[in-house]
């Protein structure tokens, strides 16, 4: 039988026979074991080691010297996955695993492979947090651990800026350049490092007319932590991130002071609402904008602020082009933090809203 296996393979260009040195060099760098296919024996011989070889990657069995443990876990002991983001969660587990079973049934949409034990597809339905036993029954006896997943609202784009980084675990491809005075300081969780400091400076990022940052009138929900350097003077107008083409088709937010009066100002292409509302100096501030299609209601801290009548006239696309924090072409730059930077492609609803404020699972209602 093992011979018939490899003679299956030598006839695609008569691999085998030239490649005998090669096998020998990966018995020794590869660790395909004989339990993975129930044929134990003549384990000392040229014609054992070919076909373990050849049937551990034809299975598609991670044939590399596993790194892990000998005890069943995961990177992660929690996990909050996105709504139809689809996912791949790996175990740890080096020993050979006969079975694996979860307990109770993961939410629709993921599975969990009986052989490696990973999880992995496109979770359907919005779940809070829950326990999921999972126990792997090796030649060694059964071994097992305890995973927390829930499902939220997914983010198109998240930028937590821990340790200054830029790294997005949204779904949308992005990679940031920042200026040269971009600095760290403590986020809003209270965590040092855990937030960014624009001053005179920007982040931005090229985006592909393939993006999936909602544009025109396809509803979106935008969110992110402030904490303004100082309270703007009159006249003073600072941008806080915007995405598009500058100056013509963008979708952007902002702070605008006008005859003394601070607000917020939603931009996108030739349309703007402004909601009145000065966030205070050196204090965090969660600000949400969710455009529904027509209108733009802003909330601060979870809390509804209102809903101002949108100006302007024309053509509504947002040519997707460029994403920036920090200023509007480089000029009206913002001076202060930013945090916790999200972009969702619907229009949240109030409790979802107040469940990003909060640092919960965006399950909605």
């Amino acid at each position: 039988m093992k011979k018939y296996i490899c003679d299956l393979i030598c006839t695609f260009g008569q691999f085998c026979k030239s490649s005998y040195t090669i096998f020998f060099f990966l018995i020794f760098v590869l660790d395909c074991n004989p339990s993975d296919f129930n044929n134990a024996g003549d384990v000392y011989s040229r014609e054992f080691n070919e076909t373990q070889i050849l049937i551990c990657l034809l299975k598609g069995k991670n044939c590399l010297p596993c790194t892990g443990s000998n005890s069943l876990s995961y990177p992660q002991n929690t996990y909050l996955l996105g709504q139809n983001f689809p996912v791949s969660i790996k175990s740890d587990l080096c020993s050979q695993i006969t079975t694996c079973n979860v307990s109770p049934t993961l939410p629709t949409g993921l599975t969990i492979n009986n052989e490696t034990c990973e999880i992995s597809g496109s979770p359907a339905i919005l779940t809070n947090y829950t326990d999921y036993k999972v126990t792997a029954t090796t030649s060694a006896g059964d071994t097992n651990t305890t995973v927390r997943i829930a499902v939220e609202i997914g983010s198109l784009v998240h930028l937590k800026f821990t340790n200054g980084s830029l790294e997005n675990s949204g779904i949308q491809p992005l990679t940031l350049t920042a200026g040269p005075t971009l600095s760290q300081t403590t986020g809003y969780e209270g965590d040092a490092n855990g937030a960014i400091h624009l001053n005179n400076t920007d982040i931005s990022s090229q985006i592909g007319g393939d993006s999936m940052l909602p544009s025109g009138t396809l509803p979106r929900t935008i969110c992110i932590w402030l904490k303004p350097d100082a309270l703007l003077g009159s006249g003073v107008q600072e941008l806080i991130f915007s995405y598009g083409t500058l100056f013509s088709n963008a979708c952007g937010f902002g702070l605008q002071n006008t005859a003394g009066v601070t607000g917020l100002y939603f931009t996108r292409a030739n349309f703007s609402a402004k909601q009145t509302f000065a966030p205070p100096a050196s204090v965090w501030t969660h600000i949400c904008i969710v455009f529904d299609g027509t209108n733009s209601s802003f909330y601060t801290n979870g809390t509804f602020l209102g809903t101002p009548a949108t100006t302007g006239s024309g053509l509504v696309d947002t040519i997707l082009q460029k994403i920036t924090f920090g200023s509007w072409g480089g000029g009206y730059y913002y001076h202060g933090a930013i945090d916790g930077y999200r972009v969702f492609g619907s229009a949240l609803s109030a409790t979802a809203v107040n469940q990003i404020y909060q640092g919960l699972p965006v399950v909605g209602p």
